[in-house]
């Protein structure tokens, strides 16, 4: 069976006792609410973990309107860019769906808003499932603890997801890329 939003939102709606859906757009009360939360329950997700398979690599150059002041240069941000994982830069702000930064191009890794279930991670589907549970248990059930319950669950699937994640990448040595510019001041 392939993974679909729909059949991500059965899974949570079925762990409620709650009735399924057939798509997003029938005339049930289940497919409004999961219709209604799903993209932006998506996006947080995405934002709270830097999710392999929505990490995406690009180069950006500067617009030729400048920053008012603090910046030398402003890169206009990818439309599906979630969240910053590195800007090849030490010094840079997020603002207003740019990049400040005082250089001429932006190595950008970052996190899109990967909306292709077939490539979701197995945890972040699993994330996702909990993530809804938390939002739809109250409405649909009326039970505060169910929603509760799935939100402690989340919060350790993301503790585990971290801990993959950690380990399929390679150890990075902070030290060998550090120069203190304190070195050699007090001699």
């Amino acid at each position: 069976m392939s993974i679909t939003e729909v059949s991500i939102c059965n899974e949570a709606l079925s762990q409620i006792g709650a009735k399924s859906i057939i798509s997003f757009d029938e005339n049930t009360e289940n497919a409004r609410r999961c219709a209604s939360i799903y993209a932006s329950t998506r996006k947080a997700l995405l934002r709270m973990h830097p999710w392999s398979f929505a990490k995406k690599r690009v180069q950006l150059a500067p617009v030729t309107t400048h920053p008012t002041f603090g910046y030398e240069n402003s890169f206009p941000l990818p439309r599906d860019f979630l969240r910053v994982i590195s800007a090849g830069v030490e010094e840079y702000e997020v603002e207003a769906r740019h990049i400040l930064a005082n250089t001429n191009l932006i190595n950008l890794q970052y996190i899109a808003d990967e909306d292709n279930e077939e490539i979701w991670d197995s945890l972040f589907c699993e994330c996702m499932v909990l993530y809804l549970i938390n939002k739809l248990a109250k409405p649909i059930t009326g039970s505060q603890s169910e929603s509760d319950s799935a939100w402690q669950k989340l919060q350790n699937m993301l503790k585990q997801a971290r801990a993959i994640n950690g380990q399929e990448r390679p150890a990075q040595d902070f030290a060998a890329d550090y120069q203190s510019s304190l070195i050699g001041v007090r001699y």
